[in-house]
């Protein structure tokens, strides 16, 4: 999964820049569904928690305090540098006020997605809904987990009629406006909560089916993976709807759960590896790139090139420098904090055996 969780960043990432594209293209359509990989994000997040804790939490050994301090070690480190780095340039411009140091508040312990608070870095809007589904994993999983066939049917069938409600909602009322892109482009309360949960519900309840063995050997031939990858292409270049999309994407990641065949040996590709590796800095840390994008193509522009080779050159340069400083990060700041964390959970584990 982790090639496919750098494909999704790199989307994401494309998505934003190409907003500040001069060109436009056969790619433009496709380009423009990119925010859909952050739902790709969340139904990946739930398959993940599935299968590393599925086993505790079905045999009685989980611990949803040692669960926290995983998620938060493996999160908030970076989260809260970009988080910063986006405070510290609103001093710059003297744009904070005293409601916006509510917003920082509510941004700096991740709850952002329980009110109406924006986020100060744009895209950590998803990072505070997930943060809500870690807190709420143990009951999550208990209905799409440990419960039996007909409630884990009925909580699939309610995340799959949420998502499509959303797109029903989101084509009558934002749709043609600037909140939204598209019928799931919707990163404000109360529709974050319910893309994330909705996803993190779905990745789990896959999980479940890839543990009883449901549909394998289908899933495995590489001709209907060559036709899933197709799927998804075609869906996301449409403008029509965003839920056939969504419900390639979910295939897609229950095809990739097998571990075999094409679509292995295409997300398990060095760059796709190297870009999974560093696909959370990259997440965080593109939007401040957009601007240099802007600026890149217009000189390129300038210089007499095409308009598209314009747009190429700027994307290639920027997400070069953002690829870069999310491995930099990783290797010199997430690494190393994530480890000291979890250092410091161990020694109070042996000097608290008993603790909750």
């Amino acid at each position: 999964m982790t090639g496919l969780r750098g494909a999704a960043a790199l989307f994401v990432m494309l998505y934003h820049f190409h907003l500040k594209m001069i060109a436009t293209g056969p790619l433009s359509t496709l380009l423009l569904h990119g925010y859909l990989a952050v739902d790709l994000f969340f139904i990946l997040s739930g398959f993940v928690m599935a299968h590393v804790y599925g086993e505790a939490l079905t045999s009685g050994t989980f611990r949803q305090r040692s669960f926290l301090l995983h998620r938060i070690a493996r999160i908030y480190p970076l989260y809260l540098l970009a988080t910063l780095a986006f405070v510290t340039l609103a001093l710059e411009r003297g744009a904070l006020n005293v409601p916006q140091y509510v917003t920082l508040s509510a941004n700096l312990v991740m709850m952002q997605s329980l009110g109406d608070w924006p986020s100060m870095d744009p895209p950590a809007w998803s990072v505070s809904a997930e943060m809500i589904a870690y807190l709420l994993f143990p009951l999550i999983a208990l209905a799409c987990l440990r419960s039996s066939r007909k409630v884990a049917l009925v909580t699939g069938m309610a995340a799959l009629l949420s998502v499509l409600a959303m797109t029903v909602a989101a084509s009558r009322h934002y749709i043609g406006t600037p909140i939204a892109k598209g019928e799931l482009d919707l990163y404000f309360t109360p529709y974050t909560l319910v893309r994330c949960l909705a996803g993190f519900v779905i990745g789990q309840l896959l999980h479940r089916l890839f543990r009883h063995g449901t549909f394998n050997p289908v899933l495995s031939g590489n001709l209907f993976q060559c036709g899933v990858l197709l799927l998804v292409l075609v869906t996301l270049a449409q403008a029509r709807s965003d839920f056939p999309a969504y419900l390639a994407m979910i295939l897609l990641v229950a095809t990739l759960a097998q571990d075999r065949g094409l679509l292995k040996r295409l997300f398990a590709s060095p760059p796709l590896m190297l870009l999974g590796k560093v696909s959370f800095g990259v997440y965080l840390l593109h939007f401040q790139a957009i601007g240099l994008v802007d600026r890149f193509s217009r000189e390129a522009l300038n210089r007499g090139f095409d308009p598209a080779v314009s747009d190429g050159i700027a994307t290639l340069t920027a997400g070069a420098m953002v690829t870069t400083l999310a491995w930099v990060l990783h290797e010199g700041f997430e690494s190393p904090l994530r480890r000291m964390i979890r250092r410091l959970e161990h020694r109070q584990a042996q000097a608290a055996p008993g603790a909750w």
